[in-house]
Parts: structure tokens; sequence; C-alpha cells
């Protein structure tokens, strides 16, 4: 899953928390008050349509616009750890374009098919009726200089329940507990060749992030709690390898990449390497919509189900996101692929998917999240069952303070046959109501 490059297109945004000319909820217009007789949850459903509505209709943003970005501060753009270091220390990091962040992220989640392991979904937050610890995360990186030949790299350690949910191949720490893992996420080294264009030419080899999907697996760099079938089904989150992106144009980058398989540690699956290959493309220099298409093809590029051990796999993608205005952006991926001699029985393992997520900006502290999916397993090869899934999810993110999140949701999960419900009942159902929340505090 890509993680490094959405950060205009996202909703994610460098700066810290700033007025905007939407009023807060108790300022909204006289004209939206639905008057004293309304009850207290419809006068809240009220507000909540009229600040959708300025969204929707604030006017489209501008390359040249002095107005700050809305939603979440990543992480590396607080520099709260700088703060506790020494003026002299500061520098000397400032000077070597070195960054040290991390992040904490927990929280909770109810379902109403019942408690403990959860099948197939939600996926990273997968107990019911159970508080986790997800990720903490501690990030050491050196930035490359694009103007000019420079080194860099990036240690990224965390752990938690998502670590121990994706433990890597030949991975290190604890592995017999589902609910704590640890995890070096990526260590590389990088250079960048100012050869071949202005753009010149990033370079990263270790372990790293495979480019792909949309969503991430780390908490900052993804609007909601749970994540899409996409992301832990036809995806692969990092594995060992190297990478290499041509800036060919302001406006183009291609990427090329050979890894060893998915989620490795330093060894291969497989008989040989997976490669990679995409093509991201920004139709205007404002840089308001981005489109782009991934093949990743190999023995084992990604995880496939338990007793499913593919010859050849391949992966397609392709995604188009928009800024409509500074406070409305919408992301569409879709992704199909295909096993070569999966099983015994079939030639050929087929699974296709995708999903539309909104991100709405409604004031300066709140954004509204809105994803609606639809995953085929046609052949159970992903899943572990041939069925069709879906989808439907509703989140915001509270924003109090820039280094402090709460994303509350609510999921609806269905699919064809009954497959959802915790994994030690033998009676399972065919859909399935989550209620989630966590809190992400980054420095």
């Amino acid at each position: 899953m890509s993680d490094v490059t959405r950060a205009s297109v996202t909703g994610l945004r460098s700066g810290h928390h700033a007025d905007v000319s939407c009023a807060p909820w108790h300022r909204l217009p006289a004209k939206s008050d639905p008057g004293p007789g309304i009850p207290p949850h419809a006068r809240w459903l009220t507000r909540l349509a009229c600040l959708i509505v300025l969204a929707l209709n604030a006017p489209a943003a501008t390359a040249t616009s002095l107005e700050p970005k809305l939603g979440p501060v990543l992480p590396e753009n607080l520099r709260l750890v700088e703060q506790c270091l020494g003026s002299s220390t500061v520098d000397w990091l400032h000077r070597e374009h070195i960054r040290i962040f991390g992040w904490i992220d927990g929280g909770y989640t109810w379902s109403d098919t019942g408690d403990g392991l959860l099948s197939k979904a939600p996926r990273p937050n997968r107990f019911g009726d159970e508080w986790l610890l997800n990720q903490l995360a501690l990030v050491v990186e050196r930035t490359l200089d694009p103007r000019e030949w420079s080194w860099g790299f990036r240690t990224e350690f965390y752990c938690g329940a998502d670590a121990a949910l994706l433990r890597p191949l030949n991975g290190f720490g604890p592995d017999d507990n589902p609910r704590f893992g640890t995890d070096l996420r990526q260590l590389y080294l990088a250079l960048h060749l100012p050869v071949l264009t202005d753009g010149g030419v990033d370079i990263k080899a270790g372990r790293i992030y495979v480019p792909i999907g949309y969503e991430s697996t780390m908490a900052p760099y993804r609007p909601m709690y749970s994540a899409a079938y996409l992301w832990l089904y036809s995806q692969t989150g990092a594995a060992t390898g190297g990478a290499a992106t041509w800036h060919v144009t302001p406006q183009l980058d291609v990427i090329g990449g050979v890894t060893l398989g998915y989620n490795t540690w330093f060894e291969l699956r497989g008989d040989e390497p997976s490669y990679i290959a995409r093509a991201i493309y920004w139709l205007t220099p404002e840089r308001k919509t981005k489109t782009l298409a991934t093949i990743y093809t190999g023995p084992q590029p990604i995880a496939a189900a338990k007793g499913h051990l593919p010859d050849w796999q391949t992966v397609i993608e392709a995604q188009l996101v928009h800024d409509w205005n500074r406070r409305l952006t919408t992301a569409f991926e879709f992704n199909v692929g295909w096993d070569n001699h999966s099983t015994p029985d079939d030639g050929v393992c087929e699974w296709y998917g995708g999903y539309v997520l909104g991100i709405v900006h409604l004031q300066r502290q709140w954004d509204l999240h809105l994803r609606a999916e639809g995953f085929g397993d046609i052949h159970g090869s992903r899943t572990g069952v041939a069925t069709t899934y879906g989808e439907f999810s509703v989140g915001f993110n509270f924003m109090p303070k820039p280094w402090l999140n709460f994303r509350p949701e609510i999921r609806w999960d269905l699919a064809m046959d009954p497959v959802f419900g915790p994994s030690h009942l033998s009676d399972p159902e065919r859909d399935q109501v989550t209620l989630a929340i966590d809190c992400l505090l980054k420095f």
C-alpha cells in the first residue's frame, strides 16, 4: 500500500489547524435551525447537512490559494520531538535533513455478531468487544534533497496488534500473541540521482512499502480506523526489495521495482522475485486530479488464503483521486487479480473489487468519511470462501489538537454467504454491524 505520495489529495495536510469559513457547530446560520419544536437529534442532523452543503459548494482550490489545507496533520510535520531537544541538536538535525517522529494508535470495536476474533472483517480492528493497542511507532529518517545528488534512509519500527496481524516471514519478536507483535515496517537506504530529467530519479532498497493501494497500513496515513477489503485481500504492505521512481515531468512519475514476495524480512518467497510497475499522472499542473495504474506480478506478490499456493499471481490496480475543492476529496480504486494453478482443481483463481471513498472537511476540527465497497472472491483464493462481499462505512475524524485525533465509525459488512462473526462460533451470519473508535496520538 502506497504511503508516501498522497498528502495533497487524501485530506491529509502539512500545516496546523487554522480557522476556516464554515461556522462552528453552535454558530451555524439561523436559517439552518429547524426550530424549537424539532427534536435535538434532528437539529444535529440538519446542522450536519448544512456543513456538507457548504463543503460541496466551496470554491475550487487553486495552486495560488493562500488558505491552509484542512484535515489531519501528518506526524512528520508536527516536529514535537524537536521541542524536547536542545537547539544545537535541532540545528544539526535540520542540516542533515533528519526527522524523528511517531504515533500511538489504539481503539475499541463492538460487533453485533459477538466478541473475540472476527472472521473476514473488519481489519485491522479485528476483535469484537475488545480494546486494542494497534500501533506504537517510531520513525527516524533522512530525507532526500531533490535538487542535487543526495542520500537518505528510513527506519520505521512499530509494535502492537497490527504488527501481530502482519508479521513478516522471518520476522522478529513474539510470534504466538495475536494481540501484540513487533516489526521494522521499513528499513532502507535511498539515493536521489539528478539525471535523465529535471526531477531526477529516486532509488531505495531494503525493506520498503510496496507502491500499491490507496489505504495505508500505518494509522496516520489512512482516513478511517478500519480498512477496505482490498487492503488485506488484494494488496501487500511491505516487502524486501528495491524500487526506483523516475520523475519524468512535474505531472508524471514512473515507478519500477523488484521484491522478494509479500511481507518478507530479507527472505525470498517462491522460486523467484516479484515485479511491480506503476505510473502516476496528474492531469493538471495544480495537481487536483491524480490517476494511476499498477501491475504487480510474481510467484507470491500478495498473500493467498490457506490452502491456495499459486505458481504465479498478478494483480492490476487503477485509481482516480480528485480534489473538488479545499473541502471535498473523492478516491476511486479498482483491483482485479488472478492466480495461475492456485489449486489442483482450478487452473486459474480470480478476484476483483473496488470502492469509492469520500473525504469531507466539515470544519476546522471535523472530517466526515464515507466508503462503499464491493469485493468478489470468485474462487475463494483471497478469503477462503468463494463469495461476494460488500461494506458501507461512515466515520468522523475529530481533531481537537493537531497531534490528537479521535475516529469513530459505523460499518456494515454483508456477503452472499454466511461468513461473518467470531471465528470460534459455528453459525456465521450473512451480515455484520460494527461500531468502532480509535484514538491517534502523533508526536
